[in-house]
């Protein structure tokens, strides 16, 4: 399936989304609609991808903010431990 099928291309307004593999770009595709999405994003990218993808995207990134940091681990029920801090960009 194509990701531009699903999301806005906004979210992906530095790479070209057409040539975005769901399945090899699966991190890349998870954090970002994590990072930048709103609700209606999130609650597709948990259609598109299982529970164990999304928390393994979300213990790996170094780029979730506050905010989805803390929302990642409150709803996945990730220990803050086991994630890297948020990113102090934003």
């Amino acid at each position: 399936m194509k990701i531009t099928e699903l999301f806005k291309k906004s979210l992906f307004w530095d790479v070209n989304p057409e040539i975005l593999d769901s399945e090899k770009n699966s991190r890349f595709i998870i954090e970002r609609v994590l990072v930048r999405g709103g609700m209606e994003d999130v609650k597709k990218v948990m259609k598109l991808y299982t529970r164990d993808q999304i928390i393994d995207a979300a213990k790996k990134s170094r780029n979730l903010d506050t905010i989805t940091h803390n929302f990642c681990a409150n709803y996945f029920n990730i220990s803050k431990a086991e994630m890297h801090a948020p990113s102090q960009y934003y």
